[in-house]
């Protein structure tokens, strides 16, 4: 900055095709934009990482590990469940026609008891998949100090 609060302002010679200089002169006419400040709004979100596509990539990474933490959570529920069924089969007796009736009407208040159980314990914030180990790979902070790295080793070509 200049003693005035000014900002030191330097001239950057560039080509560009006909059809883009049009492109800008156009839009630039159209919203009463200065060139210059589009030069400068566009330089800044590419070399600072920051344009709205590369916001959506991110975001859209970040939607990706989510869903495939939830199939993976989905795909275990699905085990333990199948579990519980197969060994609930291996150790209930097979009943005679006669105890059926009785069996049923007990199985029903069991079912509600069970029901009852589950509501409880879902209300309080207890799931299965806490008692289970997690192994992180890396948090968010982790994840964007990485993108960050990898942002700023990439040369033009690479980011387009």
């Amino acid at each position: 900055m200049t003693k005035k609060g000014k900002v030191r302002r330097v001239r950057v010679y560039t080509r560009l095709t006909e059809t883009l200089r049009d492109r800008v002169t156009g839009y630039c006419a159209a919203s009463g934009i200065a060139e210059r400040a589009v030069f400068e709004a566009a330089l800044r979100q590419y070399i600072d990482g920051t344009s709205d596509m590369t916001l959506v990539l991110r975001r859209l990474d970040r939607l990706g590990r989510a869903e495939e933490r939830m199939h993976r959570d989905i795909e275990l529920l699905s085990e333990a469940f199948a579990m519980f069924v197969r060994l609930w089969l291996a150790h209930s007796p097979t009943l005679p026609g006669d105890a059926k009736p009785t069996a049923r009407s007990t199985a029903e208040s069991r079912y509600k008891q069970f029901v009852e159980h589950v509501v409880q314990q879902f209300s309080g914030g207890r799931r299965f998949l806490d008692d289970l180990p997690r192994e992180v790979v890396a948090n968010d902070v982790e994840l964007n100090a990485i993108i960050e790295r990898s942002a700023g080793s990439a040369g033009p070509a690479d980011t387009q």
